[in-house]
């Protein structure tokens, strides 16, 4: 499940200048990916949101408790 968010989270991001010229073939999918997922609507889009909910959501519920506010 970790794992599955981390990929989603690395797939999110635009890749950089650096990344491109250190690791191409890897650049050029995650670009591709990225493009589709843009574009359609998808299981694995549908996927990516419930990932950064099902982090988003504990994280969220914990600072609120650290911070007093729920």
């Amino acid at each position: 499940m970790f794992g599955a968010v981390v990929n989603a989270v690395g797939y999110a991001r635009k890749p950089g200048a650096a990344f491109v010229v250190k690791h191409p073939v890897r650049a050029v999918r995650i670009m591709r990916f990225r493009r589709n997922v843009r574009d359609t609507f998808t299981a694995r889009r549908i996927a990516l949101g419930l990932g950064a909910a099902a982090v988003a959501v504990p994280v969220g519920y914990w600072l609120g408790r650290r911070l007093g506010l729920g």
